[in-house]
C-alpha cells in the first residue's frame, strides 16, 4: 500500500507539486526537478541535481513564508474580522508547491531507484527540509488566520471542500505542535527530527537486510517442486552474481527473500529444510547484524508516545484516531465482530490442514510426506496441496492465463465500463523523459475528449533498488485556481511482479492481478477527482481509514465478476480463454481458508493498536506482539520470530495505530460492491445457478452504479467526509454483513 501523509506539514505536502503548463507547452530547463511540465521528467534526474534543487526552493520558500506571515499579521491587527479564504489557502498551497516539488520527486526516486548516493543526499538534506516544515506547521500567523476564519460567520459561505481544507490545515497544525511554547516546543521539534531520521533508517535497514540475504543452490533435489518460472528467475539472479552458465534446468540457483522467489519456494518446494530456512530468515529479517531494527522500532514507539503526551493525548492511539473516520469504540467493535466470525472458521481451517498433512495423501500423482508436526514453514506448501486435492485448483498453473499486458487490458475495459474513461498508452519523447526506469509504462486518462490526468505503472521487481510490495504514489495533485487551466493529476502505481523471462511476458497469479487492480483503484480516485483545492483533491485529505475503499473495491471485480476476469484470462501463447471448468473451480474455492486470512488481519490490527496504546520506555515490543498472537491467532508466532523488525506499514508506511484501516475500508468496499453484485447478477451463487448469464438490464444497472461511484467516491476525494460520500452512493449507513458474506462466514440468507 501507500505511505501515510504525516501530520508534519513538511511531509504532508511533500508530494503536492506545481505543474501549470500543458504537455505541448513544456520547455526544458537545466534541472529536471524544477521543470514546469505536466509530467515530471524523472528519467533525466541525476544525483548531483538534487541538492541544488532542494536548497534553492527552500530558500525561496523561506522568503515566501516570511512575506505571507507579515501579510496575515497585518491583516489580523488591522481588522477584527476574518481573513478571506483567498488570502490564506491559495498562497499557502503555492508555498507548499514551492518547496515540496523537488523533495517529493526525490523521495519517490529513493523508493524506486535507490542507491547509496541517494541515501547520503537524503541524510544531508533531511534536517533542513524537516526544520522548514516545522516552521511552516507552527506558524502562529497562519494558524490564527485559519482559526479566525473557521470561527467566523463567513465560514458557512465556503464550499464544503474549502471548509474541509481549512479544518484539515488547523488539525495538521495542532498535531504539528503549533500550540506548544518554549521548552515543550523545542522538545517536540527535536523529537520530530529524530523520528524522521529513525523512520528513514528503519526503511533502509529492511531494504538492505532483505537484499543481503541469499543462498546459492546447486543440487536439483534442493529445488524440487519449485515452478519453472521461479527457477528461471533464480538462475538469472545466479548469472548476475557471477555464475555465467546458470540455467533454470541445471542451476545453480540463487534464492532470496524477494517475494517473487520466496513465495513459490514456500508454496511449492518439496525441500522442507529450504522452506524452513527461508521462512526463518524472513521472520527475522532486519533483527540482527548491521541492519538491526530492534532498537530503532523501540525508539520510534517511545517518541510517538512522548509526542502524543506533549500534544495533550494519553497515547499515540488517540493522536492517530484524531485524523481518522472511526472512533476507538467503533474500531474495537469491528475487530471483535470480525474476530468472533473468523475464529471458528480459522480453527476449522487449521484442523483440516493438520489432518491433511498427517494423511500423507497422493495429490496430482505425488505422494506427500505425512507430517505429525506441521510447522509455520509447512502451511503454504500443504495449503496449496489441499487446494489442489479438494478443488483441483493449481494457482501456479493458472499464471499462463494472466500475462501482465492482458491484465492491463482488463483494467482498461473495467474502468471504461464503470467510470466511462479510457486508459491510453502514451509514447514519444515526453513519455520517455518521464519514465524513471525502462519498465515504466505511461497512460493518459480521458473521459470523452476531456483529459483527466495520467497514470504511470512500474510493474516489476528490482530487489535492492525498489522497495517491496505494491503502492500508489501521487506525483501531481489536481488543482484549479480562478481564471487558470487546471493542473492535471499524475499517479504512479508500483508493484513487484516477476520480471519477464526469456521472451515470455510476466505471468501473474490471480492474487497479483488483484494487487494491480487494487493500486489502480487508488490511482483512479486520485486522477478522476473534480476537486479544485489540491489539499483535498484525489486521495489528499481523505481520512486514512477510508483511503483503501476505492482500491479494495476494484479487487472484487477480479474475484466475482465473470466479464472482468474473462476480458483478460487468455493463455499467453495460444490465446485460448480460461477453460469454463477452471473458472467454476475457482468460484467454488473462492473462500478457501478465508477465516485464517481474516483472523490474520485482526491480529495485525490489534497488535498495532496495542503497541501504541501507551508504550513505555523499556517495554518489549516483541513481547507485546507475541502476547496478542497468543490471544488472537490459532497458531501463535514463533518464539524466535521478529516480524516487527520488518513491519514497514506501521514503522515507515503510515499505518501506525491505523492498520485496522484495511478492515474498516473493506467493510465499506464490500458493502459498495454488493450493490453492483445485486443489480448486475454478478455473484458466485448466481454464476453457478445460471452460469454466465447477465442480461442487458443488469449491465445497464452496473454501468449506472459505476457512474455514480465515479461521481461520488472518486470525484469527491477528500473534499467531502467519507461517511457522507458513502451515504451519497448507497443511501444508508455501512454494514459489515457484506464483508462476512463475501468471506463465506455468514449464514445463508444473512445478507439482505
Amino acid at each position: 500500500m501507500m505511505r501515510l501523509l504525516s501530520p508534519l506539514l513538511a511531509v504532508t505536502v511533500a508530494l503536492q507539486f506545481s505543474y501549470a503548463l500543458a504537455l505541448r507547452h513544456a520547455t526544458p530547463v537545466p534541472n529536471p526537478l524544477l521543470a514546469n511540465t505536466a509530467l515530471p521528467p524523472l528519467a533525466r534526474v541525476t544525483p548531483d541535481q538534487v541538492k541544488p534543487a532542494v536548497q534553492s526552493t527552500l530558500a525561496v520558500a523561506e522568503n515566501s513564508l516570511t512575506d505571507l506571515e507579515q501579510a496575515l499579521s497585518s491583516k489580523l491587527k488591522e481588522d477584527e474580522g476574518p481573513v478571506p479564504y483567498e488570502q490564506i489557502l491559495p498562497p499557502l498551497l503555492e508555498l507548499y508547491d514551492s518547496y515540496g516539488k523537488p523533495w517529493g520527486l526525490f523521495s519517490h526516486l529513493r523508493a524506486v531507484r535507490d542507491s547509496p548516493q541517494l541515501r547520503a543526499i537524503e541524510d544531508e538534506l533531511r534536517p533542513a527540509v524537516v526544520a522548514f516544515g516545522q516552521r511552516l506547521s507552527q506558524s502562529k500567523p497562519i494558524y490564527s488566520a485559519l482559526a479566525r476564519l473557521n470561527q467566523s460567520s463567513s465560514f458557512a459561505s465556503l464550499t464544503e471542500a474549502q471548509q474541509r481544507a481549512v479544518r484539515s490545515e488547523l488539525l495538521d497544525r495542532k498535531l504539528g505542535g503549533v500550540a506548544l511554547e518554549g521548552a515543550q516546543a523545542e522538545e517536540f521539534n527535536k523529537l520530530q527530527r529524530e523520528l524522521s531520521e529513525l523512520s528513514s533508517n528503519y526503511s533502509t535497514n529492511v531494504l538492505d537486510a532483505q537484499a543481503a540475504w541469499n543462498m546459492t543452490l546447486t543440487a536439483k533435489d534442493e529445488v524440487k517442486g519449485i515452478p519453472a518460472r521461479a527457477l528461471e528467475g533464480a538462475a538469472d539472479a545466479a548469472r548476475k552474481a557471477g555464475h555465467e552458465k546458470a540455467t533454470a534446468e541445471d542451476g545453480p540457483w540463487l534464492v532470496s527473500l524477494d517475494g517473487t522467489v520466496m513465495d513459490p519456494v514456500l508454496s511449492y518446494c518439496e525441500n522442507r529444510e529450504l522452506r524452513e530456512t527461508m521462512f526463518r530468515a524472513s521472520d527475522t529479517v532486519a533483527s540482527s547484524g548491521p541492519h538491526d531494527n530492534s532498537e530503532v522500532l523501540k525508539k520510534i514507539l517511545q517518541i510517538r508516545q512522548q509526542n502524543a503526551e506533549l500534544l495533550g493525548f494519553s497515547n499515540y492511539d488517540e493522536l492517530s484516531l484524531a485524523t481518522k473516520m472511526a472512533s476507538h469504540d467503533a474500531v474495537t467493535k469491528l475487530l471483535q465482530e470480525v474476530r468472533d466470525a473468523a475464529r471458528p472458521a480459522a480453527q476449522k481451517d487449521d484442523l483440516e490442514l493438520r489432518d491433511f498433512a498427517r494423511s500423507g495423501a497422493e495429490v496430482d500423482g505425488q505422494k506427500l510426506p505425512a507430517l505429525e508436526d506441521l510447522q509455520k514453514w509447512d502451511h503454504f506448501f500443504y495449503s496449496q496441496r489441499l487446494l489442489l486435492a479438494r478443488y483441483a485448483v493449481d494457482r501456479e498453473a493458472l499464471r499462463v492465463y494472466f500475462p501482465f499486458p492482458a491484465a492491463i487490458k482488463g483494467l482498461q475495459g473495467l474502468t471504461h465500463r464503470l467510470f466511462g474513461v479510457t486508459l491510453e498508452p502514451v509514447h514519444g519523447e515526453v513519455a520517455a523523459a518521464a519514465k524513471w526506469h525502462a519498465d515504466v509504462e505511461l497512460f493518459q486518462v480521458a473521459r470523452g475528449k476531456e483529459l483527466m490526468g495520467y497514470v504511470m505503472v512500474d510493474p516489476f521487481s528490482r530487489p535492492g533498488e525498489k522497495r517491496a510490495g505494491g503502492w500508489m504514489q501521487q506525483l501531481v495533485s489536481r488543482e484549479q485556481r480562478p481564471s487558470k487551466q487546471p493542473r492535471l493529476p499524475v499517479a504512479a502505481v508500483m508493484t513487484n511482479f516477476p520480471q519477464p523471462q526469456e521472451g515470455k511476458p510476466s505471468l501473474l497469479s490471480l492474487e497479483e492481478v488483484s494487487t494491480l487492480f487494487h493500486e489502480f483503484g487508488h490511482a483512479m480516485q486520485h486522477v478522476l477527482t473534480v476537486q479544485n483545492e489540491s489539499s483535498v483533491s484525489g486521495i489528499n485529505g481523505i481520512e486514512w481509514d477510508a483511503v483503501e475503499v476505492a482500491s479494495q473495491f476494484m479487487e472484487y471485480w477480479v474475484d466475482y465478476d465473470r466479464q472482468t476476469l474473462f476480458s483478460m484470462a487468455r493463455h499467453y501463447e495460444t490465446g485460448e480463454p480460461l477453460p469454463e471448468e477452471s473458472y467454476k473451480k475457482l468460484l467454488v474455492a473462492k473462500n478457501f481458508r478465508s477465516g485464517t486470512g481474516l483472523l490474520g488481519q485482526v491480529y495485525l490490527a490489534t497488535m498495532d493498536l496495542r503497541l501504541h496504546e501507551g508504550y513505555k520506555e523499556g517495554e518489549d515490543p516483541d513481547g507485546i506482539a507475541k502476547a496478542v498472537g497468543r490471544e488472537v491467532l490459532i497458531n501463535p508466532p514463533l518464539p524466535e520470530g521478529r516480524p516487527l523488525c520488518s513491519f514497514s506499514h506501521i514503522f515507515d508506511g503510515g499505518y501506525a495505530a491505523g492498520y485496522y484501516s484495511y478492515l474498516w475500508s473493506q467493510v465499506l468496499s464490500a458493502d459498495a460492491f454488493n450493490a453492483f453484485d445485486t443489480a448486475g447478477n454478478l455473484t458466485v451463487t448466481q454464476a453457478l445457478v445460471n452460469f454466465g448469464a447477465q442480461d442487458s438490464k443488469g449491465e445497464d444497472a452496473v454501468e449506472k452504479l459505476g457512474r455514480r461511484w465515479a461521481s461520488t467516491v472518486l470525484a469527491d476525494g477528500g473534499g467531502r467526509a467519507p461517511e457522507k460520500v458513502f451515504i451519497d452512493f448507497l443511501g444508508r449507513q455501512p454494514s459489515a454483513a457484506a464483508l462476512l458474506h463475501y468471506s463465506g462466514l455468514d449464514l445463508p440468507g444473512a445478507l439482505v
